[in-house]
Formats: C-alpha cells, sequence, structure tokens
C-alpha cells in the first residue's frame, strides 16, 4: 500500500465504518509488514478502526505474528468460516494483481458478503512490475475494477495520484541520501538520453507519478 492511497482508506473508514463494526483485512500480510515496513497502515486503517471501537481480523493465506485466520480464500470452507463473521467491512489492498486466478478470489470475496458488509479495494493503476511473488500487470481503471466485481454496486471511487516513483522508493532515506540519490539518478538519466534511449526511459521513469485505484463497494 502506498502512503497516499492509505489516507484514502482513512477517508472511507471515517465517513463509513460504524461504531463496534467487525472488519476482515483479507491479505494482511504480518504484524511487522503493517507496523514497521508499512506503519501508516496502523496509523492510517487500523487506529482509525480502534477509534470506532472496531476488530480488525487479518486474513492471511501463510501463519504469521498477526495473522488471525490462516486460509485460502477460494476454499469453500473458509469462504463460510469468513461468512460467518459477519463483517460490516472487508478490505482487500494491492493483492490482485498477484493472482494467477483473479476470477475466483474476486468471487469468493463476494460469497464472503452479507447484505449490509462494505467492501474497500485497492490495486496499483499506474506503478511498476513488482513480484510477490508474481506480478500479471493488473492495472484497471474504476470500470474495469468493476467489471471484476459485476454483483456489487460502486458506492465510491477513486484513482488516488501516490507521487513519484523516486518519493515512493527512497522514503525510508534520511534527506542527505534522498537529495545524493536524486542528484545521481538525475544525472544518470540525462547521459542515458545521450547513449542509451531503453536506459533513459527505465531511469526516467522513476519521476512520473505512481497511482492506486481505489473504490468501495456494498452489495445490490
Amino acid at each position: 500500500m502506498l502512503y497516499e492511497e492509505s489516507l484514502w482508506f482513512k477517508k472511507i473508514i471515517q465517513q463509513y465504518a460504524q461504531p463496534n463494526a467487525l472488519v476482515l483485512n483479507i491479505g494482511s500480510s504480518t504484524k511487522e509488514f503493517i507496523e514497521v515496513t508499512q506503519p501508516y497502515i496502523k496509523a492510517n486503517l487500523l487506529d482509525e478502526f480502534a477509534k470506532k471501537n472496531c476488530t480488525v481480523k487479518n486474513i492471511d493465506i501463510k501463519q504469521a505474528e498477526g495473522v488471525d485466520f490462516v486460509g485460502d480464500v477460494t476454499d469453500p470452507s473458509f469462504i463460510e468460516k469468513l461468512k460467518q463473521q459477519n463483517a460490516s467491512f472487508i478490505i482487500c489492498s494491492n493483492l490482485l494483481e498477484h493472482l494467477t486466478d483473479r476470477t475466483s478470489f474476486c468471487e469468493a470475496l463476494v460469497k464472503i458478503m452479507n447484505a449490509d458488509t462494505k467492501l474497500i479495494i485497492s490495486v496499483p493503476y499506474n506503478f511498476p512490475y513488482h513480484e510477490d511473488p508474481i506480478d500479471t500487470m493488473y492495472r484497471p481503471n474504476l470500470n474495469e475494477l468493476q467489471q471484476a466485481f459485476p454483483s456489487l454496486k460502486l458506492v465510491e471511487g477513486q484513482i488516488v495520484d501516490c507521487g513519484t516513483y523516486f518519493n515512493y522508493s527512497t522514503k525510508q532515506l534520511d534527506t542527505i541520501s534522498k537529495l545524493v540519490s536524486f542528484f545521481k539518478l538525475s544525472i544518470a538519466s540525462i547521459i542515458a538520453s545521450f547513449t542509451n534511449k531503453e536506459k533513459h526511459e527505465r531511469l526516467a521513469a522513476n519521476f512520473k507519478h505512481i497511482s492506486a485505484t481505489c473504490a468501495i463497494y456494498k452489495l445490490n
């Protein structure tokens, strides 16, 4: 998840989450990922739910610290287990692009929903190839994402601008190191513009904006 993307989630949680709701966080990853690698997930999502006294259950296919339910979301018995939780919210962020059978997974998410459940989805829109362990390069706009959930109604959606890839990839660096990296990359890109077009395009991509498609759905 990108930082600006997490701010969109924060706004949605503030607007739609009711007190004491149960939230299923599908593909949550680990406690370390949520609190250390991408701490804004905790700050802008989990802490916002906590302010409304909501309970968040983390779901992943692998057992790890911070994962509450371990299982394959497309498995019928696991679908039924999650449906019985009667969740008010289901979150699924930056997972669809890593699936070989996206259709079955999206159908499973809908099966987990109840009449009052809202599904919050995000996927990259403009973002480089990234394996985890694969990347199908699924980069839908809002209309294309809606096609993955034909039985759902879009409540609200947005393609969120998340700044440049350079800012994202250097977010862990201090100011001096970030400036050094910026000048090195800029000089390398300028030189490559005269010597190697392919390399220049690859380096220049660091200064292009990245974005995410974010949407909240409900059952029709």
